[in-house]
């Protein structure tokens, strides 16, 4: 199995798509906190809204500022990259049929194949957000913030975020991010089992979390907003705004590991059984 995932490992990071995801990453933050670096925070006391208000007090605030912006979109379609050209992309070039050929039972590959793209998942999800911790410190330095950090604002409790408990939360943050794309990963696999184009696979798997966002956004559906895979996937902010941890990010691992469960199997049914023609 680790030789499998080795060489699995391997094959997918020297991917020119692969190398090409991973730079965008490291650029976009850089573009983010240049951004905010140029804007005059004398133009009126809004300066944007969310974290983006108060990412020039510290550095360490940047990568929550960048991790808002970046896990509704872009991460979800390198997410659903990843997951979706598991098994298509083999499919499309056709190699699957030669994996299989080697004495290494479906499920096992198919396994293999989930964890590297899990993998790669989390990687990207952390190296946003290291590139935009690096950048913040070097642009604005390490310091603690005041939130909400309006103080003409009244009525609103202010706090005060040491250096130590942002670094924590953000870490906190991004790890939750990242293993909020789990139904995504589940899903993904899912259809890349069950198409052997690799961009259907692909459009597919982003299309269910863009469409999720879009229903999740009407409040007349009710508790049924509560099963989208993405209704709890920005759960995390309150640790910044509003100083606590809250109860929704265990509502929200609660869901994503519902979805991994239900279509992962799936997908691993469908694959053992699949008539494998390229």
């Amino acid at each position: 199995m680790i030789a499998l995932l080795r060489t699995e490992f391997v094959k997918a990071t020297r991917r020119i798509r692969t190398l090409v995801v991973f730079a965008l990453l490291v650029g976009l933050p850089l573009l983010i906190v240049l951004a905010i670096h140029s804007h005059n925070p004398g133009r009126g006391p809004d300066e944007g809204p969310g974290l983006f208000r108060l990412a020039r007090q510290s550095g360490l605030l940047i990568p929550a500022a960048v991790l808002s912006v970046t896990s509704g979109f872009l991460l979800v379609v390198i997410a659903g990259t990843f997951a979706g050209d598991s098994v298509a992309g083999d499919s499309a070039w056709g190699n699957l049929r030669y994996l299989l050929m080697r004495p290494v039972p479906r499920g096992r590959l198919l396994v293999a194949k989930a964890i590297v793209a899990a993998v790669l998942i989390w990687l990207s999800t952390f190296l946003v957000v290291g590139a935009a911790l690096v950048i913040g410190v070097i642009m604005f330095g390490a310091h603690p913030v005041t939130f909400p950090g309006l103080a003409f604002l009244r009525g609103v409790e202010v706090f005060q975020l040491s250096e130590s408990t942002i670094i924590w939360r953000v870490f906190v943050a991004t790890s939750y991010v990242a293993f909020g794309f789990s139904a995504l990963l589940a899903l993904g696999l899912l259809f890349s089992v069950l198409t052997d184009m690799a961009a259907s696979a692909i459009l597919a798997t982003a299309g269910i979390y863009i469409v999720s966002e879009i229903l999740d956004g009407i409040p007349q559906l009710g508790r049924i907003r509560y099963l989208f895979p993405t209704h709890y996937l920005d759960s995390w902010e309150p640790m910044f705004v509003n100083n606590r941890y809250p109860h929704d990010m265990l509502a929200g691992i609660a869901v994503q590991v519902g979805y991994l469960a239900v279509f992962g199997t799936a997908a691993l049914v469908y694959f053992r059984r699949k008539d494998i023609r390229s």
